[in-house]
């Protein structure tokens, strides 16, 4: 390989031609090439190498390289963690469904799988088994690999090592009621369901625009189960749980009609650090207030609600 990038290179010109005889002539090599056919007289009393401003103009160029490159390579990273995150997020919903359609068309009820997460040394942290048995998790039966619970972005580990989990459920759509805002919901004419209980409850908005799981920002997992807070007036939308962010301020989200998507989160209030402290960002573990978050917003209108008829 360096004998051809010796032979490519300009005399002269290319700092690839003295790399090339640098090489072939350091202590460690010298003797072991034989010299190119054709090579030009070379000065310095006959020996090759690099000077020192030679060597480091070839180490910027190097590092020029390497800060054009980097950028181009984290992005591309991020960008196969979003794919495999919805690639496990769409399983964990086409799991969900599947459970419907076994029974009777009525929704999960209970926690879908076993085991809480938290910054203590509580085993349930790294027990992939409590998710795989169907005698604790209810979507140990349709949801068959372990990982698929756990978010390739999702890099923060316990103290006895990595978590399994970073998904969560909508807690409207298994059984476990919702704290809604007050009557009349924000906007009108919405009402919002505390609960849905069966696959005809999701006509509004439809099963295409109403979430069934997300990745959990990894302070504010516990249960399998995540709440939002449907119904209030813009300036008093809270987070009760919180979403991660973990794809560069973005997260993962899968509907009901089992399609996937990363979402963008627009608020700083939403994409906050993970600091391994539980719920760090209200003190006493009640909902966090963010007055007029686009993002709060943006999950409400996601989850399952009727239309109020007229009087």
């Amino acid at each position: 390989m360096l004998e051809v990038l010796y032979r490519m290179a300009p005399i002269g010109l290319s700092y690839l031609r003295c790399a090339a005889c640098f090489v072939r002539t350091s202590p460690g090599n010298r003797g072991i090439q034989p010299p190119i056919s054709g090579d030009p007289p070379v000065p310095n009393g006959g020996r090759n190498g690099f000077t020192l401003i030679e060597l480091l103009v070839v180490i910027a160029i190097i590092a020029i390289l390497a800060a054009m490159l980097l950028p181009a390579l984290t992005k591309a990273k991020q960008k196969a963690q979003g794919i495999y995150c919805m690639n496990n997020t769409r399983q964990v919903s086409m799991g969900w469904l599947l459970y419907a359609a076994d029974n009777n068309e009525t929704l999960m009820k209970g926690q879908p799988v076993k085991g809480g997460m938290d910054w203590t040394s509580n085993s349930e942290n790294t027990n992939s088994a409590l998710l795989m048995d169907p005698a604790q998790s209810l979507m140990a039966a349709y949801v068959r690999s372990a990982g698929v619970w756990k978010c390739p972005a999702d890099v923060y580990p316990g103290p006895l090592g990595p978590r399994v989990r970073s998904l969560s459920l909508n807690a409207a759509l298994v059984g476990s009621k919702v704290k809604l805002g007050p009557k009349p919901n924000f906007p009108s004419p919405r009402e919002y369901l505390e609960v849905a209980l069966k696959t005809s409850d999701l006509l509004t908005p439809g099963p295409a625009s109403i979430f069934v799981g997300l990745d959990e920002h990894a302070d504010s997992i516990n249960d399998s189960v995540f709440h939002v807070v449907p119904g209030n007036a813009p300036a008093a939308y809270v987070w009760r749980d919180l979403p991660a962010s973990y794809h560069n301020g973005a997260c993962g989200f899968t509907y009901a009609d089992s399609h996937s998507e990363i979402k963008k989160w627009r608020e700083a209030s939403t994409k906050l650090p993970v600091k391994m402290q539980t719920k760090w960002w209200t003190g006493s573990g009640s909902d966090y207030p963010v007055r007029l978050s686009q993002d709060v917003e943006w999950i409400c209108d996601r989850m399952p609600w009727r239309m109020l008829s007229g009087p």
